[in-house]
């Protein structure tokens, strides 16, 4: 009696295992209802910049609507939040693990900064629900030479006790006429890493700002 037991439990194990990778497989994100995308400013807009020089960054909107790429219209929001992170990346040279930079958060809630990996400083913080129209300002002080890049990142999310919205993207890219692409190609080739073309193609949508820090 025990073998069969054996190969009847070992069949039902396989299967549901075979069944747990197909959903997996089969599991797709919808459609967004809205792909809201929005601009950032950057003053002073510079190709270089010196150790200690602030680099402020902002967005703010006329009262509490997103822009949506789909329908090309302003979305009312009024019950909704954004999360907001920044990446700081030294892009050369590397360092392992340090802060290379301070920053300055104006009307953000939750603020977190801290070395993700040898490349990377992470900014993240939110905005207030109660906030009408949507606003915050970040100011960047590099303290290292080397060349950097400022890289924006949303999200909206409900408010407490309020309705889940319907499924969204968002997208912060930057109101610059140019984001310093000739400085990220003033890398050596080899320093750049797998990331060449992809980085190439993210600041000429200007969802990156890349200088200088001498």
């Amino acid at each position: 009696m025990k073998q069969p037991c054996i190969f009847i439990l070992t069949f039902l194990g396989v299967a549901l295992l075979t069944m747990s990778f197909q959903c997996n497989k089969d599991y797709t994100l919808p459609n967004p209802a809205y792909e809201y995308t929005e601009k950032l400013s950057l003053t002073p807009y510079r190709k270089t910049y010196a150790v200690n020089d602030t680099i402020w960054v902002q967005f703010q909107t006329i009262n509490k609507t997103l822009f949506d790429k789909l329908s090309g219209n302003r979305i009312s929001t009024d019950t909704t939040f954004l999360r907001v992170k920044f990446n700081f990346h030294r892009r050369y040279p590397n360092n392992a693990g340090e802060l290379f930079s301070d920053i300055k958060v104006d009307n953000g809630l939750d603020v977190s900064f801290r070395p993700l990996d040898s490349r990377y400083n992470v900014l993240n913080f939110k905005t207030d629900c109660r906030n009408d129209p949507y606003f915050f300002r970040v100011g960047f002080v590099p303290k290292k030479t080397g060349v950097y890049s400022i890289e924006p990142h949303g999200d909206v999310s409900p408010c407490p006790n309020k309705l889940t919205s319907p499924y969204s993207t968002f997208k912060f890219t930057f109101d610059l006429a140019d984001c310093n692409k000739d400085v990220w190609l003033s890398i050596p080739p080899q320093s750049r890493g797998g990331e060449l073309g992809s980085t190439d193609l993210r600041i000429d949508k200007k969802e990156m700002f890349v200088f200088k820090v001498e």
